[in-house]
């Protein structure tokens, strides 16, 4: 870790020939970056007054799990006049600004709309919005990341965050669960009542996903009738009972067209990671969405649960 020391100090950009100078509005404006490459485009990570440091290590505010991430990667400085201020930390991959490369140590003034890069996976762009721009932003970035028809998150979105919960629930002794959902037989239902009685049914789905999220869970619909749940767990047998939980949390779902009325049923696999042997979060996708076709396959309707190794 770079100790406070071994920084420089403050210097002229070689992008910027001034001083950034301070917003007119930085009283009631909010600063942020805003992903435009790696992650999810047009996510919006907040700047508070003070050092935010960035990087792959767990005590970093701004977290990024990418390996060309170093651990302790930059810090961006907003100082108490509004001013905002990078320094690269000694990374591996690098610091960049408007596409120039700092030195290790370096720190460099940033203006509005200057573009971050860390290494060659994350690009960022510096924004001080007003009220109404964030409301704007904020509504860009949910309509990137919200599947439109039961407003989970979508896939990509899971993917980008779940190692990132994942690495938090270990770092406080947890261990960390994935569900896999499959709505069994929805295929059925689509065929009998249309395409429009199956998206009731999905949304049904989804608020019953709702209930069951913790808030630290992370729920998001998988593509077509496959959800994928994630968050810390005490044990596998804390995950399994969940899992039922929220199976039978799909039971208590009622549908009526016409003259026919039904009910539906889910097919459930988990997989678990304790804390003290984390397993990769991809491993556990790959565990839970097996133990989910196990479950069809014994009949459907069930939770199997792929057991850690003891």
């Amino acid at each position: 870790m770079v100790e406070e020391s071994e920084l420089t100090q403050i210097v002229l950009s070689p992008v910027t020939s001034e001083v950034p100078e301070k917003g007119a509005d930085a009283g009631t404006s909010s600063l942020y970056l805003v992903a435009l490459h790696g992650g999810i485009p047009g996510k919006m990570v907040a700047l508070g007054a003070g050092p935010n440091t960035l990087g792959r290590g767990a005590q970093n505010q701004i977290r990024l799990p990418e390996l060309s991430i170093s651990r302790n990667h930059a810090t961006v400085m907003v100082d108490p006049g509004g001013l905002v201020w990078l320094t690269d930390l000694g990374s591996t991959n690098g610091t960049f600004v408007n596409g120039c490369r700092l030195e290790p140590h370096q720190t460099v003034g940033l203006r509005d709309g200057d573009r971050v890069g860390l290494g060659p996976d994350r690009m960022f762009k510096l924004i001080r919005t007003d009220p109404l721009d964030e409301r704007h932003y904020r509504q860009m970035f949910e309509r990137a990341v919200r599947d439109p028809l039961t407003g989970l998150y979508n896939r990509s979105y899971f993917a980008d965050q779940v190692e990132i919960l994942a690495q938090q629930g270990y770092s406080r002794g947890l261990g960390f669960a994935v569900f896999m959902i499959d709505i069994d037989y929805f295929k059925a239902i689509n065929d009998r009542y249309g395409h429009e009685t199956g998206d009731t049914v999905l949304r049904a789905v989804a608020g019953v996903l709702h209930q069951f999220a913790g808030p630290d869970d992370l729920v998001a619909r998988y593509g077509g009738e496959e959800f994928v749940a994630a968050g810390p767990a005490v044990s596998a047998e804390q995950a399994r009972l969940r899992a039922e939980t929220l199976r039978e949390g799909f039971h208590s779902l009622r549908f009526q067209q016409d003259a026919h009325s039904w009910t539906i049923s889910a097919s459930v696999g988990v997989a678990f990671a304790p804390a003290d042997s984390p397993g990769s979060v991809l491993s556990l996708l790959r565990q839970a969405d097996d133990a989910m076709y196990r479950a069809k396959q014994a009949g459907r309707d069930r939770t199997v649960i792929e057991w850690p190794v003891s």
